[in-house]
């Protein structure tokens, strides 16, 4: 049986995992035999982008890494069983068993103390280059969990790169059901929000947030849109903050079914705790990949482009992978000063699963 303060070291960590618009879409229930289940919590995700649960998956993904690391750090061997009912069961993720081993890990090759380092950093420019010895560890991170990674980290690179996921991303502004969703989660008003995003976490310029405060009205954004306003926003949004950074990493998976997304959530967090024991800051770019799976629920007209979205990735991982891969998230990388701004989470007993 673990006890109650090992417990809470280890909800903490899971609480810090990062999920899309900080959604925090999970419930726990611990057992005395010292087994931890986990859920999708119904109520924060199935959305239009969260279509077939993808980014509950690798949000899940990522709050299993943070619990695997911390317990692994506070000496006990994890063992993870997915889906105990089968993907019938589509909220139930894990079942995640912790047996004591008795040999803590040494806090020098631990992530642990990376969980609550681990942050989004919107700003820019980043410095770099990345180094090699820094790009193998991240490399390997990916490796870890059956994930591979494509690095775009010059200039040429990474203006092959840029086409699809300012393509993507204007896509979340020009889509009513997608500007609705996001905007859902931006606070303007409550700094100590416990989820969603306040607006000082995105770092928009001070003069330009009461101009995004209109484009929460769809409305505006429509009547924007009319004149470029979405393709505007790709190259604030995505553009300039990627020609400003020395690299971009994919994080790339052989399949797309829900274990390969949540093993690749895995991955994702691996890699972006190891970005910040090297010093580095991440950004993470989710549209393109999620967009390219085929899983978004919004309106028909953006068909096309969702399918040309899927085209211009799977071009782009065909001249790095020989295999069949799936692009999943894009990671801009490279160094900068501490984030002073980061989002919040909810009070652990809300995390908690009802008997």
């Amino acid at each position: 049986m673990l006890n109650q303060e090992t417990q809470d070291l280890i909800i903490s960590a899971a609480i810090a995992a990062p999920s899309a618009d900080n959604s925090q879409p999970f419930k726990f229930q611990w057992h005395t035999d010292g087994t931890l289940n986990l859920w999708i919590d119904e109520d924060r995700s199935g959305k239009a982008s969260d279509n077939r649960f993808v980014l509950s998956d690798i949000a899940l993904g990522a709050v299993i890494e943070n619990i695997a690391v911390k317990a692994v750090f506070l000496g006990f061997e994890v063992s993870i069983n997915y889906f105990p009912n089968g993907e019938q069961d589509e909220l139930y993720i894990a079942s995640i068993i912790l047996s004591v081993n008795g040999t803590p890990e040494n806090i020098a090759n631990s992530l642990a103390s990376e969980i609550p380092k681990r942050c989004t950093d919107r700003r820019f420019p980043f410095k770099g280059p990345i180094s090699k010895e820094n790009k193998e560890l991240l490399d390997a991170a990916a490796q870890a969990h059956e994930c591979k990674t494509v690095w775009f980290d010059d200039k040429k690179l990474i203006k092959k790169a840029l086409p699809v996921i300012q393509q993507a991303e204007s896509i979340r502004f020009r889509s009513e059901i997608l500007h609705q969703e996001l905007f859902s989660t931006v606070k303007f008003g409550q700094e100590d929000s416990q989820e969603g995003m306040h607006i000082s976490v995105l770092a928009i310029e001070k003069p330009a947030q009461p101009f995004f405060k209109l484009m929460k009205k769809w409305s505006f954004m429509k009547m924007l849109n009319k004149i470029g306003g979405a393709s505007m926003l790709g190259i604030r949004s995505v553009r300039i903050p990627i020609m400003f950074s020395p690299a971009l990493v994919l994080i790339t998976m052989d399949n797309k079914d829900r274990l390969s997304v949540i093993k690749a959530g895995r991955a994702i967090q691996r890699v972006w705790l190891q970005a910040t024991q090297c010093g580095l800051s991440v950004q993470p770019y989710a549209a393109p990949g999620i967009f390219s799976l085929g899983f978004i629920d919004c309106e028909e007209e953006f068909e096309n482009n969702l399918s040309d979205i899927g085209q211009q990735m799977n071009t782009l991982i065909s001249e790095h992978q020989t295999s069949n891969s799936y692009g999943l998230m894009f990671l801009r990388i490279g160094e900068n000063k501490a984030v002073k701004f980061k989002t919040n989470r909810r009070k652990e007993i809300s995390f908690q699963q009802d008997n």
